[in-house]
């Protein structure tokens, strides 16, 4: 089964250990969190591992059987930050993530510079035995997910693969493929969700191979509705998208077998 995760993006507001409960509640697996660079980071992960955080947090997601899908988030081609850095690395291992997020600054001088620090971050993640995924990003050197894919090529690591309710499923599935072993997760957008019909969507993301993550995030601070109601929904609906059509008629032949019986 696809690993879903939810990022703390979407659920602005709760802290790191609340984001946890969230996750246990509403069908995630799995959580993402920011510790650099975000409103988060600075009320939570300002101390790095001396975050008193860090410890309920670990105790948390083990009592509470929720990993960690990734960690971030790193810039690149930006002013150097050394503590930084390092520190978004040092958490991503003592919290258990898979993966570290890294993009462009806005307005970042070249594209080369980004290959070339994350390049540089691919190496220092081996230590610490974690996958860097580069973002795309408007306004960087890196502003498409085929740039994003072209440079991972080059330097290892992987890259993050945003999809749309809206997209027909042919084309994400043409988008896996063309990402290949260098996609690190698919993400899906909660607004997106919030408007999706359950019916239209069933099946849309039926050949995404099972050992790809599946994470719900936001680009916007949305606070609308109930944030439990909604993350249920998103997780249920995220669930028919997986669904292959044959196991789909499969489920619905037994349950109208069952209705029949005496």
């Amino acid at each position: 089964m696809n690993r879903l995760a939810i990022h703390e993006s979407a659920a602005p507001d709760l802290s790191p250990t609340e984001l946890v409960d969230l996750a246990l509640r509403t069908g995630f697996d799995s959580i993402g969190l920011k510790v650099a660079h975000s409103r988060g980071a600075d009320l939570w992960w300002r101390k790095g591992a001396g975050s008193a955080e860090l410890s309920s947090m670990v105790e948390h997601l083990l009592t509470n059987r929720v990993s960690v899908l990734d960690v971030g988030r790193i810039e690149l081609a930006g002013p150097p930050d050394p503590q930084s850095y390092r520190g978004v690395l040092d958490l991503s291992s003592r919290l258990g993530a898979r993966y570290v997020t890294a993009c462009g600054v806005p307005r970042a001088a070249e594209e080369s510079s980004v290959e070339e620090e994350f390049g540089q971050l691919v190496r220092d993640a081996d230590d610490y035995q974690l996958v860097p995924l580069l973002i795309d990003q408007p306004g960087t050197g890196v502003t498409t997910p085929a740039q994003a894919l072209e440079l991972v090529r080059g330097t290892g690591g992987g890259a993050i693969i945003t999809v749309s309710t809206r997209q027909a499923a042919l084309d994400i599935e043409a988008q896996v493929l063309e990402a290949g072993n260098r996609l690190g997760y698919l993400r899906l957008l909660a607004d997106d969700l919030d408007s999706a019909v359950d019916d239209a969507v069933a099946g849309l993301l039926a050949t995404v191979p099972v050992h790809v993550p599946i994470a719900v995030g936001s680009l916007t601070v949305s606070r609308a509705g109930d944030l439990d109601a909604r993350a249920r929904r998103w997780s249920s609906l995220i669930d028919r998208m997986l669904e292959h059509p044959l196991a789909r008629a499969h489920r619905e032949a037994s349950a109208a077998d069952r209705t029949v019986q005496p």
